[in-house]
């Protein structure tokens, strides 16, 4: 037998399996970045449907956004953790977006009403007291994120102009 035919076959047997490997990481890695995108997509609703479910907590999540140096107490730590927590799933899907695992169309469905909650006076004086929580490049979307906003239209506030 001719030892170079056999070294060929070696050669192509180890290149099939390769490619065969490389298949493998790519369908799983965008199987992970699947999962990924459910569970900040059912975070994200599981936090909405705790306020609809619970009047107390949309009721101070709406007073907290609005003036946050009034809460005093259970309410500030209370209003601080919704805060935490959502900030906490769009810290997440922000380095998913970046690292291109959250498709660009999910991305736009939550950064529109996350610019809008960043509006609200009450939720930059959340931000300045907790920013230092959260990772740099995060804090500092935030930030801009912030130092652009516009005035809140997602409760039915009146414009400027009104």
């Amino acid at each position: 037998m001719n030892w170079e035919a056999i070294s060929a076959i070696g050669q192509l047997v180890g290149a099939l399996a390769v490619v065969i490997s490389l298949i493998y990481v790519a369908r799983e890695i965008r199987s992970n970045a699947r999962s990924a995108r459910q569970v900040s997509m059912d975070n994200i609703n599981r936090w909405l449907r705790e306020l609809a479910e619970h009047p107390h907590l949309a009721e101070l999540y709406y007073r907290g956004i609005h003036d946050f140096e009034s809460l005093q107490n259970g309410d500030l730590v209370r209003f601080s953790m919704l805060m935490d927590q959502i900030f906490y799933i769009h810290q997440e899907m922000y380095y998913q977006q970046l690292e291109g695992h959250l498709d660009p169309l999910l991305w736009a469905m939550t950064e529109v009403p996350m610019r809008e909650i960043n509006g609200y006076t009450g939720v930059q004086a959340w931000w300045r007291s907790r920013s230092h929580w959260f990772l740099e490049d995060f804090a500092k979307h935030v930030n801009r994120i912030q130092q652009t906003a516009e005035s809140p239209r997602l409760y039915r506030e009146p414009m400027k102009d009104e």
